[in-house]
Parts: structure tokens; C-alpha cells; sequence
């Protein structure tokens, strides 16, 4: 990853794959991914005591995992694709555990290995999620609006005030706000998903409570991106669109800047919110009683 170039950059340059990861996390949409190997490293520390009583019994089965690892890693080298690289990087990281420390201490480090795949920008998903969460967010933000009672129209991507003739309102007039690609939700989607598979492997004791509440993740970052987009458009409302959104002269206002942290707030208390409800529905698994004494 760190001397040996793979990735095609300019012209016949060669970046080391650490050099692109490197790239990558300087977007905001994808800078949570430096994170993820500090928190993998950090996962494994806290279970290191488990771990220690682990025993070490390498398996062989390793070895064919190794070898699908640099099948991937040489055909990602001469089709100059990041992602076979990714995939040989996993693949090599689990061949290795499985081969010299054994299927169940793989087993233990499955979520480490998993949080470490967030590390990992998936720029294919970008057209397509990116431009659906738009139309997601101007569709839903209107219906609120206009459920409330605050007249709204859309123009494609952007959201307006309606006019309103008998007031001498033209459209636009109150707030005008055009839901590009960062007020999409993008940007926090994939670092909430991160933050979620966190909440949720601490707070759920079952793989299957694990997953379904890393599942609202999702939901959960639409209706904070909702949240934010209200707050945004209130805002223009009350002190003025300068001060809310920016203007041209200033691409993005301090308080849109700072906005963006209402999407945390919301989604977390969102995903506490379900967890609790997931405990009072479901069961809690109980610990396992210690054995009595014979005799």
C-alpha cells in the first residue's frame, strides 16, 4: 500500500494506493475514511483481554485466501482499478488472520475487519445515490412544508417560496435554496453508517439487533438531512438568506457550515431512540448463569 505504485494518476504515473487513499480523504464526503483504521485498532485494543484467552490454532484454509488476495491484487495493478486493490488489501488482511491464528480468532476480528472496509471511498455510488438523495430531500422537504402551511414550489433541485400576488410576494421572495450535491446528504451518510455500525455493535448484544439497528442508519440520515434543510430555510426566513445559505460571493454561510452538526444530533438521538425501543420490544439476551459445583 505504501511504496509499491498501483493506481493510474496522471499520464503514465503510478500512485501507491496509500497516496490515493490519501486523496480521497481530503473530500468531505469520503474524510471519515482516516478514521476507520484508528477505530478498528482501537475495537481490537478494547477486546484485547478476550482475545488473549483466544487459542491459536492456524488453519490452512487460509492459504487459498492469500492467493485469491494477490489474484485481485495483480489484476487491479494492470486494469489500473482501486478496488480490486481494496478487495486484495481485505481479502489478504483475513487470509493472514485465518492462516496463522485460526478461524475463530478471525471470527473475533470480524467487526474490526469490517469497520476497517469504511476506510475505503466508494466514488461509483456517487452519481447515482447522491443525485436520488437530492430528489429524495426537495420532495420531502416541500410536503413538509406545505403540510405546515408554508407555501412551497419546486424548481427542480431547488425549493422556493411560493408567490403570493395578494401580497405583493413574488417567488422566491422568503427563502430560495437549491439542494446540491453536499445538501443532499451525502456527505453524512456514509460517515453516520460508521457511526451507527459503532452505536449498534456496543449497544445490541445479537448480530441480528446489530444489524437491524445499523440498518436505520440510513432512514435516519434522511430524516436529519430533513432537519437540517428546515433549519437552513427557517433561517432565511427570519435573518435573511446571506446570513442562512451564503451568497455568491461566499459560497457556504458559517451557519450553514455549523448547520451540518444538527444532522448528528438528530441522528443520534434517533439511534438511541431505537435502540431503547428494540430493548423494551425484544428480549435482552441474558448472560450465561456459572455452572454449580458438584459434590
Amino acid at each position: 500500500m505504501v511504496i509499491q505504485p498501483f493506481d493510474a494518476g496522471y499520464g503514465d504515473l503510478r500512485l501507491t494506493m496509500w497516496q490515493t487513499l490519501r486523496l480521497y480523504w481530503t473530500d468531505p464526503t469520503w474524510q471519515h475514511g482516516a478514521l476507520a483504521p484508528l477505530l478498528a485498532g482501537w475495537s481490537i485494543w478494547r477486546e484485547r483481554k478476550a482475545l488473549a484467552q483466544q487459542p491459536i490454532a492456524g488453519s490452512a484454509w487460509g492459504l487459498p485466501v492469500l492467493v485469491l488476495a494477490m489474484i485481485f491484487y495483480y489484476a487491479g495493478f494492470k486494469a489500473n482499478n482501486f478496488y480490486f486493490g481494496v478487495a486484495a488489501i481485505q481479502l489478504f488482511i483475513a487470509g493472514t488472520v485465518i492462516w496463522m491464528l485460526g478461524w475463530r480468532f478471525s471470527l473475533s476480528l470480524f467487526f474490526p475487519w469490517l469497520i476497517l472496509c469504511f476506510a475505503y471511498p466508494l466514488l461509483f455510488l456517487e452519481d447515482t445515490i447522491a443525485f436520488r438523495l437530492r430528489l429524495i430531500m426537495v420532495s420531502s422537504t416541500s410536503w413538509v412544508l406545505n403540510t405546515i402551511g408554508v407555501e412551497t414550489q419546486v424548481d427542480g433541485t431547488a425549493l422556493l417560496s411560493a408567490a403570493n400576488p395578494a401580497q405583493g410576494r413574488n417567488l422566491g421572495a422568503w427563502f430560495s435554496l437549491k439542494v446540491d450535491g453536499p445538501c443532499s446528504g451525502m456527505r453524512s451518510l456514509f460517515a453516520l453508517m460508521l457511526v451507527s455500525a459503532l452505536f449498534s455493535y456496543f449497544r445490541q448484544p445479537t448480530p441480528l439487533r446489530r444489524l437491524l439497528l445499523f440498518a436505520t442508519s440510513i432512514p435516519l440520515a434522511i430524516v436529519a438531512n430533513l432537519v437540517r434543510l428546515l433549519i437552513l430555510l427557517a433561517a432565511s426566513v427570519a435573518v435573511g438568506q446571506d446570513f442562512a445559505v451564503g451568497n455568491q460571493e461566499k459560497e457556504v454561510s458559517t451557519f450553514h457550515f455549523l448547520s451540518g452538526i444538527a444532522v448528528f444530533m438528530v441522528a443520534l438521538l434517533g439511534l438511541q431512540g431505537a435502540s431503547w425501543i428494540m430493548n423494551r420490544l425484544l428480549k435482552k439476551s441474558r448472560k450465561p448463569s456459572k455452572s454449580k459445583k458438584l459434590g
